[in-house]
């Protein structure tokens, strides 16, 4: 009985080892990517447009929302704003688009982009919760790394990089300046862009224990906080800073609803973005400012939507389309009723390491009845019992592919 148990242990270990590296192997072999759908508004025509690779042999389709297909030229020329410096090249420049004259130097500076994908969300990601605060008015050309990064605890707390202790002056400085603002200890969230190759720096966006939001530089070597208007009942989720010389927005922030906001330099008045079916779990999110509109274009591994808005962010138009990336191709098809099931220990939407079941449903058992069919031909032909060996055909039955392979490489004792 021992040695029976012990193979069965081993053939479930096995099958669950296969379900994990299998079929991340038959995807590594088989899987053509492709890449998502590029959409935007375009400012001349008033209308949608994207472009595709579909199938393989990199062959792209690129139409506007009505389906009327464009050669990659013309359709660079439809949406001048993202490919200003070929207009600039070809002698197109400046635009006369609605009685308006847009320059280079004025398309340049009118242009801005945000990004937010679910991996950036604050609680999808783990991130060493250490951040260096840097001096926003330098002195010099470029931002420099300070020698201290500081850390939200029971207070505002500064360590020196160099010797790995609190700097207690510091540390005294800037929580005091916290606490005159109103900051309750501890913080729920801390956000900042950390990277020097920026032209400015804005410093943190830091939530406290009731709700409300501060913004905090370092100017001078000296505090500088400031509480925030943002209502402390909205439920922040994440808050994510993007500096652009353009100061009109400081970044995106996402509630616990998952709605999404624009924080503007005026007063951190939000705007909300009008998207529906937006999930910040799964999908992609870009916006995209041009001196005329902003559209929203956000995206899960299927569909892609969009929102073109005026100046003011109020809708102008919407559309979605079902991206080609997302069709199921031979391969899937395959892939489905090989192996009846799957587990993902990686989520692209996540930097977490997950245990993800994947069932195939149907096509998946379509593979289990090959799958028993091959087993019992084998058995068959090595003049097995079928009565005998019927818990290795329940276990083919319950497992698909892998059951067979691993029944097949593990024996039983003679």
């Amino acid at each position: 009985m021992l040695p029976r148990l012990s193979r069965y242990a081993l053939i479930i270990l096995a099958v669950m080892i296969m379900s994990i590296y299998l079929p991340r192997l038959f995807h590594i072999i088989f899987d053509k990517k492709m890449g998502k759908t590029q959409l935007f508004f375009s400012p001349v025509i008033k209308k949608f447009v994207f472009r595709e690779m579909v199938g393989e042999g990199h062959r792209f389709v690129t139409q506007d929302e009505d389906g009327n297909d464009y050669d990659r030229m013309t359709f660079e020329t439809l949406i001048p704003f993202i490919y200003y410096k070929n207009m600039d090249l070809w002698g197109k420049l400046p635009l006369i688009i609605d009685g308006h004259t847009f320059d280079k130097e004025t398309i340049k500076k009118n242009r801005q982009v945000f990004e937010l994908k679910p991996r950036m969300i604050a609680d999808r990601s783990p991130r060493i919760q250490v951040f260096p605060l840097l001096e926003s008015q330098p002195g010099v050309t470029r931002l420099r790394f300070p020698e201290d990064a500081f850390r939200m605890t029971d207070r505002m707390e500064f360590i020196n990089v160099d010797t790995n202790t609190v700097d207690e002056g510091l540390t005294r400085q800037f929580t005091n300046a916290m606490r005159e603002a109103g900051f309750t200890f501890p913080a729920r969230l801390t956000a900042g862009r950390v990277s020097i190759l920026k032209s400015f720096d804005e410093g943190f966006f830091i939530v406290d224990a009731n709700g409300n939001v501060y913004h905090i530089k370092r100017a001078k070597g000296q505090p500088v906080v400031v509480k925030t208007p943002i209502p402390a009942n909205l439920g922040i989720r994440n808050i994510k800073v993007t500096e652009n010389r353009k100061k009109e927005i400081y970044g995106t922030l996402l509630t616990e609803n998952d709605e999404p906001y624009l924080i503007t330099y005026n007063n951190y008045r939000l705007i909300k973005l009008p998207l529906l079916n937006y999930n910040p779990d799964t999908m992609d999110l870009k916006l995209l400012i041009n001196p005329l509109y902003r559209t929203a274009v956000y995206s899960d591994s299927l569909t892609i939507r969009a929102v073109a808005m005026n100046s003011d962010y109020r809708p102008i138009a919407r559309y979605e389309w079902d991206m080609f990336c997302g069709k199921k191709t031979t391969a899937d098809k395959v892939f489905e009723t090989l192996f009846p099931f799957s587990i993902k220990m990686a989520d692209s939407t996540s930097g977490y390491l997950q245990f993800s079941p994947f069932w195939s449903g149907r096509m998946g058992i379509a593979g289990i009845g090959i799958s028993l069919i091959i087993a019992i031909s084998v058995m068959y032909a090595r003049k097995i019992s079928l009565k005998r060996e019927l818990p290795d055909l329940v276990f083919v039955g319950l497992t698909g592919v892998y059951g067979l392979i691993a029944i097949t490489i593990i024996r039983p004792e003679p």
